[in-house]
This record gives C-alpha cells, sequence and structure tokens, in this order.
C-alpha cells in the first residue's frame, strides 16, 4: 500500500494557510452577523475597502488582459503571442475576485442576479454590474481552450478559432466600457468627492490608468514565473511592454494635468491637508517614479529592475483607486473610516486566493511557449529566453 505524501511544510504554505484561516473566520462573521459586526461602514460611509480594493482595484489590474489580446488578434502583433494566454489567464482571475468581492460587498448578496432580470438603466451600477457579468463570461471562453487542452478535449478546442476574434472585439468593447464606468460611479459624488480626484473626466482617467497597471501586472507575473516555476521569457517582450507602459503614463500624467489646471484643482496641491499627502504619494508612485526609472537602460534591461518598477506601478494605481474609494471622501461624510482587520482579511483571503489559483495553472496548465531549443541562462540561475513555438 503506497503511503500517501503530503506537500512540504514551508513559511510560504503555513502564511497562505493563516491568511485563509482569517478570511474563513472573517467570511462566517460578515454573512452570519452582518455589515456591523464585520466592517467599520455605515449609512454615512458605505462604501469602503472591499470598493476600493476588491472592485476598483481588481478590475483595473485586470485590463492587461483584453490590450494583449487586442494587440494580437485585433492588431496582429504576434511579438507578443507568447504571453497572450498568461495576460489573459491573470485578467480572468482578476475578474473572478471582482465577483467573489462583490458577494461581500452588497448587503443582500443573495440578490446579486437581479440585475440580470430587474433592469435599471438609468443607474451606473446596472451597466457596472452587466459588463462585470459579461466580461467574466468573455474571458472565460477565452481561456476555456487551455483548459480543454490540458483535459484533452480537442473537439471542443477546435471550435475556439472560429469565434475567436468576436470574443476579442467584444471582450475589449466590455472592458474598456467597465473601466470607465467605474470612474462614471463617482460622478455622482460631486460635492463630496475631494477636489484632487473629482472631475467630469474620471471615466477617461480610469481607463488610462487601468492599462499601464495591467501590463506592469502582466510583468510582474512574467518575472515571478520565471523564478519559481522555471518559465521562459523573451526579455525583449517585457522591455517593449515596459516602453509602451511609459508612453502611456506619461498621457495619463498630460491628461490629468490638463485636467487639474483646466478645472482650477491645482489650487488644492499645496493645501496642509491629509489629501495633499495622499495625492502626491499617489502621483510619484504610479507617474513621477516609474517614468524617472524607465528612462535608465539599467532598468529597461534588467528582470528585476523591471519587476520592481511594476511592483510601484501598481503600488501607485492602488493608491490611486483607494483614494477615490476612501480617502478623497473622508471629509464631505464627517467621518474616518478605517477598516476592521475583518475587511482586511477577507480582501487578503481573495487576492491570496488568486495568486495560488494562478500557479497552480502555471503548473498544470500550458499558458506560457512552448520551449524548442536551449539557449544561455537570461534571470541569474534560472533559464530563460529561449526559442519558442508560441501557446495557441
Amino acid at each position: 500500500m503506497k503511503i500517501p505524501t503530503f506537500p512540504k511544510l514551508t513559511v510560504w504554505r503555513v502564511l497562505v494557510a493563516l491568511i485563509f484561516a482569517a478570511g474563513l473566520y472573517a467570511t462566517v462573521v460578515r454573512f452570519a452577523q452582518g455589515f456591523q459586526a464585520s466592517t467599520n461602514l455605515s449609512d454615512a460611509y458605505p462604501w469602503g475597502l472591499w470598493v476600493g480594493l476588491n472592485t476598483l482595484c481588481g478590475v483595473g489590474l485586470s485590463a492587461g488582459g483584453f490590450a494583449i489580446a487586442a494587440a494580437v488578434y485585433i492588431l496582429g502583433l504576434e511579438r507578443y503571442r507568447p504571453v497572450v494566454r498568461t495576460a489573459i489567464v491573470i485578467a480572468f482571475l482578476g475578474y473572478l475576485t471582482v465577483v467573489a468581492g462583490m458577494l461581500f460587498e452588497l448587503g443582500l448578496p443573495w440578490r446579486i442576479w437581479h440585475p440580470i432580470v430587474l433592469w435599471n438603466r438609468s443607474s451606473v451600477l446596472f451597466e457596472v454590474a452587466w459588463c462585470v457579468m459579461l466580461y467574466t463570461t468573455v474571458v472565460a471562453l477565452e481561456f476555456c481552450p487551455t483548459l480543454f487542452e490540458r483535459l484533452g478535449w480537442p473537439r471542443l478546442q477546435a471550435w475556439h478559432p472560429r469565434i475567436l476574434i468576436g470574443l476579442v472585439v467584444v471582450g475589449v468593447l466590455l472592458s474598456s466600457l467597465h473601466q470607465s464606468f467605474l470612474g462614471g460611479l463617482y460622478l455622482i459624488t460631486k460635492g463630496k468627492l475631494y477636489p484632487l480626484w473629482y472631475s467630469p473626466q474620471l471615466p477617461a482617467l480610469f481607463f488610462l490608468s487601468a492599462i499601464p497597471a495591467g501590463l506592469a501586472v502582466v510583468i510582474m507575473a512574467l518575472y515571478l514565473s520565471a523564478r519559481s516555476l522555471r518559465a521562459h521569457f523573451d526579455l525583449t517582450i517585457q522591455r517593449e511592454l515596459s516602453f509602451v507602459i511609459g508612453l502611456l503614463l506619461a498621457l495619463y500624467a498630460l491628461f490629468r494635468g490638463i485636467d487639474l489646471i483646466s478645472r482650477g484643482g491645482w489650487e488644492y496641491l499645496w493645501m496642509m491637508r491629509a489629501e495633499t499627502g495622499w495625492f502626491w504619494l499617489e502621483v510619484g508612485l504610479f507617474v513621477f517614479l516609474p517614468l524617472i526609472l524607465l528612462t535608465y537602460p539599467q532598468v529597461r534591461g534588467s528582470p528585476l529592475g523591471l519587476y520592481w518598477t511594476s511592483v510601484i506601478i501598481v503600488m501607485g494605481f492602488m493608491a490611486n483607486r483607494l483614494n477615490v474609494a476612501i480617502n478623497a471622501l473622508q471629509a464631505s461624510a464627517g467621518v474616518t473610516y478605517v477598516p476592521k482587520w475583518t475587511e482586511f482579511a477577507i480582501s487578503l483571503a481573495v487576492i491570496t486566493a488568486a495568486v495560488v489559483a494562478f500557479r497552480l495553472a502555471a503548473i498544470h496548465l500550458r499558458i506560457f511557449p512552448v520551449e524548442e531549443e536551449p539557449a544561455a541562462p537570461l534571470y541569474g540561475a534560472v533559464p530563460s529566453a529561449r526559442a519558442f513555438t508560441p501557446a495557441r
């Protein structure tokens, strides 16, 4: 009789187990005792960490999926085909975290199906709900061939190329609308959202900021996969993505600067208030520091340098979304909102579940290029760029 073996106990596995245990306990409190026991939300402050982190960040950081899919399948940039499956998996898992987060955000989560049959066309939330449902479905269909390939279902896999372009076009449209609608959601907070963040151009600003952040997540995933899973990538792809990110960040900075000046928001840039500090932290992480780092050839030519630059970009993006969702609304609400530990526990557990799921997908599914012949190492001790047959 074969004795079952158990996974080796490591610090990371213990940490993940503790995160899931805390998240499970917080989940029980949330659904058994309600908002009052599990959050510091109130009628004066009904949206908090779950909206800012799970929804706004989750959606925005998934933007790399539609961006790279559009580049490969619509624009014909075959150069990026080796990473398209990775980007789609990230987008799929990102939207699953959004859906999971919404179950915690809604006061009555068992009514999450209501937008399907109870239409309120004048509500931005109605549009957001439909975009989430439809794009999650589309990106799941884009992900299906990878799963069918692993399961050995060639007949089901064969139908995918017939609808691929249509799926990508619909996915680009839905994701673009969704990124913008989330910004449009905060147009209803006029007079409440602090002037450094409130703008009639919020939909455009949300869209422009999501794409570089989503591409930064792809670079992070590629680097970590190369280090821990011995996946192989051509570094020049990441360099090119970093160049695109730099252009998009510069465009975002220009657009936001013009917007601040045109509506008089620049007057608030130097006021001695907490919001001023949050604003400069956000802009420093999301715009100034990455743009400076990307001017250095040593950073652009280093996998580690690109990884940490991408980490800074993601941190700056998250700072922007949390500023809009939390810090920019506290003064007008007249309350100081500090999330309970259970709010953090649930958010961290959902994010950790997505990371674990990506690792399992990277191990068991063919989401990376197929290696054909060996080449010299690129990531130190980790073999890297080789000749590939792109994963299709």
